[in-house]
């Protein structure tokens, strides 16, 4: 199993639809490469978080977590 290391993507000026889209390429992408990556997903407080958030934990079975001190960034280790 390979690593991807880290992978930041900034949401700020996408639509909900757009930023789950590109969220699920990315986690496509690793799974299918057998890669690992820890993804911070730069969300702001908006529609676009809560609606990501809700996509890892119940289509893809992740636990993302949103840090402390930074509430605009919703972090998941993929795998």
């Amino acid at each position: 199993m390979g690593s991807k290391g880290d992978i930041e993507l900034d949401f700020h000026g996408y639509t909900v639809e757009d930023a789950l889209s590109m969220a699920e390429s990315v986690i496509s992408e690793i799974r299918m490469n057998k890669d690992v990556a820890t993804c911070y997903f730069i969300t702001g407080h908006g529609k676009i978080r809560a609606a990501l958030f809700e996509l890892l934990l119940n289509s893809y079975k992740l636990d993302p977590v949103i840090p402390m001190g930074n509430s605009g960034v919703v972090t998941v280790y993929v795998y």
